[in-house]
């Protein structure tokens, strides 16, 4: 349902003129969600594509309860896209589109790798929420540290640098520093050699922290145009506009991308699936506790 509403607001900003080739990285969604994507588009605009991965690649990278192997994908682009297709926009789902995004595609990548946005959270490597290790990387304090939701990569360059495999290899040597998963590994190989843009291209809750701007380190009138105007909504937190409790001050945004007729029983989906997953979790716990009491067993039966 998220990745539904990202690309219909996406769809929703399209001038009549333009057509979409529409690229989804397929890491298991159900043969159900995808008819209801493509439903929820409303679109003959868009040329849509499915990009299968195997799982099993990732298996050894870091996980947590908010951050899933599917974070990791977005490494692969350079590979899972056509060798003939040289630039790619890349979106997290959990972003809302407000505007066309032929801007964003006709900024001049130049020689960088990317082209992004300073994590609003953390706008150096330096920053508490930066990398832990940048002293160790010989990074500069002042090194700008960006956020991987929304992204203008240059896919030419990548492949020609293999840098798909450079980021992997620092997950794999530098796992005990990696906080913030594939985008830690982006920032660390990538440092200095991806360009910032306008803020607004990827507007974070962390921005709704500061009580006003002279407590953010943005002018009054970047401060407004953040907040009143931005470009790309971002829920880049675990507070996200489907959870009942969401606080975030912009979540009927995404709700304005989404058919009710064709998503009104996908939150009882989701409860069923959380709960069959929970029940997995209890039955292997007693499955393991079961083999150990069992080996126990047939250990005191030797020794007697």
């Amino acid at each position: 349902m998220p990745l539904a509403a990202t690309t219909r607001s996406v769809v929703a900003n399209l001038t009549s003129e333009q057509h979409l080739v529409l690229y989804i990285i397929d890491g298991g969604i159900s043969r159900v969600n995808k008819n209801r994507i493509i439903q929820n588009l409303k679109s003959e605009q868009v040329s849509l594509k499915w990009l299968k991965v195997r799982k099993s690649q990732f298996k050894h990278l870091q996980t947590s309860s908010s951050i899933t192997i599917a974070a990791y994908y977005r490494i692969l682009i350079p590979e899972l896209l056509p060798s003939e297709i040289d630039k790619a926009i890349y979106l997290d789902s959990d972003v809302i589109v407000r505007c066309s995004l032929q801007e964003l595609w006709n900024l001049d990548i130049q020689d960088n790798y990317l082209l992004a946005i300073p994590d609003m959270g953390a706008i150096y490597v330096s920053s508490p929420r930066g990398l832990i290790n940048y002293q160790e990387l010989g990074l500069a304090p002042d090194c700008k540290y960006f956020n991987s939701g929304v992204l203008v990569m240059n896919l030419k360059k990548w492949r020609q640098e293999k840098t798909s495999q450079k980021i992997f290899a620092y997950l794999d040597k530098y796992k005990k520093y990696i906080r913030w998963h594939d985008q830690d590994a982006m920032n660390a190989v990538l440092a200095g050699q991806w360009e910032a843009i306008d803020y607004r291209w990827n507007q974070m809750p962390y921005l709704f922290k500061y009580p006003s701007w002279q407590n953010s380190p943005f002018s009054k009138e970047e401060y407004d145009h953040l907040v009143h105007h931005p470009f790309i909504v971002h829920f880049a937190s675990r507070d996200k506009p489907w959870h009942e409790n969401c606080s975030h001050p912009q979540k009927g945004l995404f709700f304005e991308h989404l058919d009710s007729n064709i998503w009104s029983t996908w939150q009882e989906e989701q409860l069923a699936k959380k709960q069959r997953q929970q029940n997995l979790v209890h039955f292997s716990k007693l499955y393991i506790s079961f083999k150990q009491k069992i080996k126990f067993f047939f250990k005191e039966l030797i020794k007697s």
